[in-house]
């Protein structure tokens, strides 16, 4: 899970950070990227926004709707020590609101909803290394094979497992992952363009769209888009 805290006072954001790292200990793997300023907040794509209402170079509605636009997904959540403004934020349907004044008990209450949220969210479970991991089925990028060898690509890791691609679609079975080529299988959330026979991620990898997927592919994509997903 990929979070972003965008606020101009440098003291208040290493403490949330800090605060943030404490409270997602035991429920989510995350990383965490600190920005005091928007310039170079839009240069990839966060699944939580912890984002200051009034900095004095920027107005914080305006970056959320910007946020919005191009990632639907993302939660917004508000930092504020002007409680005022929280009315004219509202139209922007904020996951939650922070105050500055009462940052630990509302913090406490994010994750308390974060976790009721992504809890109901379906997750890939499978031994590696010795150990059982859990995974986000909604943070999979995609999945390629080679010499029986298939790996999972997240944003934050890759795993490495002697499965086939077809067993481990089986085993996962979202609609979001589809086959494109012998090789590769795409998550259809993380799609940001499609041209012709080729198919770009979010995290900029571009991917061939194999004849005999070509179908399967636009068929399943225009069923997603159509669900307004």
């Amino acid at each position: 899970m990929k979070i972003a805290i965008i606020d101009d006072d440098l003291y208040f954001l290493n403490n949330i950070e800090k605060k943030i790292k404490q409270y997602s200990r035991n429920l989510f793997n995350i990383s965490i990227d600190t920005f005091t300023s928007c310039s170079l907040l839009f240069s990839k794509k966060y699944d939580i926004y912890f984002l200051d209402i009034d900095m004095p170079s920027s107005n914080g509605i305006d970056i959320a709707k910007k946020i919005k636009s191009t990632n639907s997904l993302a939660k917004i959540i508000f930092i504020t020590s002007h409680v005022d403004l929280v009315f004219s934020a509202i139209t922007i349907q904020p996951f939650y609101f922070i105050r500055k004044t009462n940052l630990d008990k509302d913090l406490s209450i994010a994750f308390t909803l974060l976790e009721d949220c992504y809890i109901e969210k379906e997750y890939y479970k499978f031994k590696y290394n010795s150990e059982i991991v859990s995974i986000l089925i909604d943070d999979i990028l995609y999945l390629e094979t080679s010499d029986h060898l298939t790996t999972i690509y997240t944003n934050l890791n890759q795993y490495h497992i002697y499965k086939s691609l077809k067993d481990i679609q089986e085993e996962i079975h979202s609609q979001n992952l589809i086959q494109i080529n012998r090789k590769t299988i795409i998550n259809i959330l993380h799609i940001s363009f499609d041209k012709k026979n080729t198919v770009t991620l979010d995290n900029k990898k571009t991917f061939k769209i194999g004849r005999t997927f070509k179908k399967n592919f636009n068929d399943a994509f225009s069923t997603f888009i159509f669900k307004g997903e």
